[in-house]
């Protein structure tokens, strides 16, 4: 049975590994590589943790089979913003298919809207046709505006939005 629950401010350790299988897994759904999160200091990803923990700016949302982390998603905004941005999504390769995805996502748009939040957008690799279907089935339509995601890597998204 796959679990999930907010991420707390002494999953540090927790967190860092389950990203950085992310980001070898699937490098292409995140605007950072796996080599820079390597450089990352474990302040920084201690902070990162801290401010997803608690409050209604930031929330990481991580999914278990049993203790194993198997998945993330996280829903980011600015100070009181009515519009938030969901980040950093995945979900192990054996455990796709399995709606963790779409209860991760789903969480997460239950949380927007407790905390104010009333748009939430994202963006997709402009590759990653999977993901884009996938955001469509939960309610998100393409914007028409293609963005950067990384500059370094020629990466670039599609903008996705749910109202």
């Amino acid at each position: 049975m796959i679990s999930i629950r907010r991420i707390r401010s002494d999953d540090t350790s927790l967190f860092r590994d389950v990203r950085l299988r992310a980001m070898k897994d699937s490098p292409d759904a995140f605007g950072a590589t796996y080599d820079s999160a390597l450089q990352r200091t474990e302040d920084s990803w201690r902070d990162q943790v801290a401010q997803a923990a608690a409050g209604s700016l930031r929330n990481t949302l991580l999914a278990f089979d049993g203790t194993r982390c198997i998945g993330l998603a996280s829903l980011y905004r600015e100070q009181d913003a009515p519009e938030g941005e969901i980040l950093q999504m995945w979900v192990e390769p054996g455990f796709r298919g399995t709606g963790t995805a779409a209860r991760l996502v789903s969480e997460l748009l239950e949380w927007a809207q407790t905390v104010g939040i009333h748009t939430v957008g994202l963006a997709v690799a402009t590759t990653n046709e999977t993901a884009r279907r996938f955001y469509e089935k939960c309610g998100f339509r393409l914007t028409g505006e293609e963005v950067e995601v990384d500059a370094s890597r020629h990466l670039r998204g599609f903008r996705m939005k749910k109202i």
